[in-house]
């Protein structure tokens, strides 16, 4: 698509999330209408035009191609966890039926009583820990070690523990037990792929921070670790996407994973009329059929719509997606 084309059939929406996702209360997104399909551009409106690039490719190869669902009718999706207080811990996971898995954002205040308060509800329950960096080195290893004393075996991973690479390297090193270490913004931010396998036990394959499903697959191919194809708290149109890679990874992963897919689950709203939420633990592998009307209902106003429109002109003034 040229600039043009892609402006023309832009659509901007504003969707309420039902909790205070990394300080995001609102998710603004720009859908793309294709000829028989739609893309999600959507990076968070902090990301300057170089780091948001990927995505709109991400968005521009959606909306024109169609991916093949590889004969799957479902996929296993864990629930995800927002720092939230307390006493909402048992409403967030309500909204994740039949999962098994959680994903608890932690590096923030009341992490251990949050996890506590998961084993509480769900004493059978995998927990995966995603701290986005924000531990040291110290800090994590304190933290893990503890947990793995009153939880054990029930650590499923420690997704981005650290801020680099080094540290995670380091903290793998000096943990005393044994726990996988997933990498996220290492592998997003373009750290060297040959070094981020050295300290990854499982990848985290986001499709739009990585320029799309052609892009992922291709990273894919050349390493032999389990994926979890996981989200960027995108409308189902960019789930979509999310789910559509994930189908093609049955022979890829050793043993089905719940991948971190369900996070529709977390927005007041959608654009679509069969929304990708979680039930009995997994979301359908289908194409999702955009609603016009709901598109209508959480438009925004003419000046934003303007200033998503220069953010698209930007990247593209970058230089070929």
């Amino acid at each position: 698509m040229q600039l043009k084309e892609v402006l023309d059939r832009t659509h901007i929406v504003s969707i309420p999330t039902k909790t205070n996702f990394r300080g995001v209360e609102f998710r603004e997104i720009a859908l793309i209408e294709g000829d028989t399909n739609w893309g999600e551009f959507s990076p968070f409106l902090e990301y300057e035009a170089k780091a948001a690039k990927h995505w709109l490719k991400s968005a521009i190869e959606s909306a024109v191609t169609t991916f093949e669902s590889n004969g799957l009718d479902f996929i296993a999706v864990n629930a995800t966890l927002p720092a939230v207080e307390i006493e909402q811990v048992a409403e967030v996971l309500s909204w994740f039926p039949g999962c098994n898995t959680v994903k608890i954002k932690v590096g923030t205040k009341e992490d251990l009583e949050r996890i506590r308060e998961v084993f509480r509800i769900n004493a059978g329950a995998q927990i995966r820990l995603d701290a986005n960096g924000l531990w040291s080195v110290a800090e994590a290893k304190t933290f893990l070690e503890s947990l793995n004393k009153e939880f054990g075996s029930s650590l499923d991973y420690v997704e981005q523990p650290c801020l680099t690479l080094a540290e995670n390297e380091k903290l793998k090193n000096e943990l005393t037990f044994p726990l996988k270490i997933a990498i996220d913004e290492n592998l997003r931010n373009g750290g060297n792929l040959e070094e981020i396998l050295k300290v990854a036990d499982v990848l985290i394959i986001k499709v739009a921070p990585l320029g799309g499903i052609s892009s992922c697959l291709q990273l894919i191919e050349k390493v032999s670790i389990p994926i979890v194809v996981s989200s960027a708290l995108e409308s189902s149109v960019g789930i979509s996407a999310g789910v559509a890679l994930a189908a093609q990874l049955p022979k890829k992963n050793e043993s089905p994973l719940p991948f971190g897919l369900g996070t529709v689950a977390l927005l007041e709203g959608d654009v679509v009329i069969n929304p990708l939420l979680p039930v009995d633990g997994k979301i359908k592998v289908e194409k999702v059929n955009v609603d016009l009307g709901k598109l209508k209902k959480y438009s925004v106003s003419d000046s934003r719509k303007k200033w998503w429109h220069q953010r698209i002109t930007d990247i593209y003034n970058l230089g070929p997606l």
